[in-house]
């Protein structure tokens, strides 16, 4: 069998739980973050036609803002399918948020602003405008999954974004 390439403007198949389906496309190849990818709000049931998925894809919108993803490893497993190309529109760096956070207490010490090229410091609290961003994190491609099901962060970035803490587990 032979490598599995994905390229910037490849556009996969997500399966869900339920046997639902999601799409996505690789949209960006940062060499120092990973690959970005964008997740349309588009979800079918049943077998659809790639052809009649990215024809629909042209007018979808996003479910979220880009993410970087192990989306090399999801496509050479079969995790994710490529099922065809689109040109990657009008495509903007997002800009993600990051921190330093007290493992023992789980409050956030630091948080910084990264915008494609460089980390910039916003301070010890994020600020509200900052709070709609994406965390600066390579994402599962599990994760992602369940993100398209539930809405949810994986932990504990989601609670750091939100109240400038979580609470640790136990190890």
């Amino acid at each position: 069998m032979g490598k599995k390439r994905v390229s910037v403007g490849d556009v996969f198949e997500i399966p869900l739980s339920d046997g639902r389906k999601a799409y996505g496309q690789y949209v960006f190849r940062d060499e120092k973050e990973g690959p970005l990818i964008q997740v349309f709000d588009l979800i079918t049931e049943g077998k659809v036609q790639p052809e009649q998925v990215l024809e629909r894809l042209k007018m979808a919108k996003p479910l979220f803002p880009p993410v970087i993803t192990g989306v090399f490893a999801a496509v050479r497993t079969g995790l994710w399918k490529v099922i065809g190309r689109l040109p990657v529109q009008e495509f903007t760096y997002p800009k993600f948020v990051a921190a330093f956070w007290d493992e023992k207490t789980g409050k956030a010490k630091k948080w910084f602003l990264y915008d494609g090229k460089k980390d910039i410091p916003v301070g010890p609290s994020l600020p509200e405008e900052y709070k709609r961003l994406e965390f600066l994190v390579v994402w599962s491609p599990y994760d992602v999954m369940h993100r398209i099901e539930t809405g949810e962060y994986p932990y504990p970035y989601g609670d750091l974004i939100r109240y400038n803490k979580f609470t640790p587990r136990d190890k």
